[in-house]
């Protein structure tokens, strides 16, 4: 019954033009799980840098990211799932990674959709409390909205899974808030990983409101990612 649930909901908020087109074109590319964060890591992420990570997921973007920056870096996550916490600890060290990542139990600002286990014994922690870091990654699932609202610190880059069926702003709130903090966006993909323009990224968010499942005719599907670089010239 959840199956014919999930595919009726797919129809009723994707056109059947996009859902056609989408899905040739997402089969036929390299697509892969979080590979839109990823790829923003991989373009926008240097050796050296400190990460700090705001939802640790699965861990592969924490992996991503510890490889960009390598000895010299640091990658700090914080993940409110008990075991997604757990998980990425395992993974971390099983990749030799452990000097490199430090993975906290712990919630940054509301809690609105915590999944990967139980958060009853994390932390909780306010976006005040950040630290600070030259690339800031939060996929968060909605709690993004108040942690750029009362973000303190000034990261050279920030890079934001937007979840807007998840809180109750427009859409566009992450872009207009993360302009007014001094940043210019940069890249724009969908969670797959494919590269969109203003034009569809707006798209995805309108149409990903109420229901997230949403494919473009080039194959991009949401969750939207944004990566933003701080404006040296404001």
């Amino acid at each position: 019954m959840r199956l014919l649930y999930d595919v009726r909901m797919i129809y009723r908020h994707n056109y059947a033009l996009d859902l056609l087109c989408g899905s040739c074109r997402y089969l036929s590319s390299s697509c892969s799980f979080e590979k839109g964060i990823i790829t923003a890591h991989m373009q926008l992420t240097q050796s050296g840098d400190r990460v700090v990570i705001v939802g640790g997921g699965d861990g592969r973007t924490a992996i991503a990211a510890a490889r960009r920056v390598g000895c010299e870096g640091s990658v700090f996550i914080f993940e409110g799932g008990d075991r997604s916490y757990t998980r990425i600890a395992r993974l971390l060290d099983a990749k030799g990674l452990s000097s490199t990542c430090c993975v906290k139990h712990a919630v940054v600002g509301p809690l609105i959709d915590v999944y990967g286990g139980d958060c009853e014994g994390a932390l909780q922690l306010s976006p005040t409390d950040l630290p600070d870091c030259d690339i800031l990654e939060l996929d968060c699932e909605g709690s993004e909205i108040e942690i750029l609202r009362r973000l303190c610190i000034r990261p050279r880059v920030i890079i934001v899974e937007i979840h807007p069926f998840h809180f109750p702003e427009d859409p566009g709130w992450i872009m207009y808030r993360l302009t007014e903090l001094g940043y210019r966006i940069i890249y724009r993909s969908g969670h797959n990983g494919i590269e969109i323009d203003h034009d569809d990224l707006e798209v995805l968010l309108s149409r990903s409101r109420i229901y997230g499942g949403i494919m473009l005719k080039n194959g991009a599907t949401t969750p939207v990612v944004i990566a933003a670089v701080l404006d040296q010239k404001r």
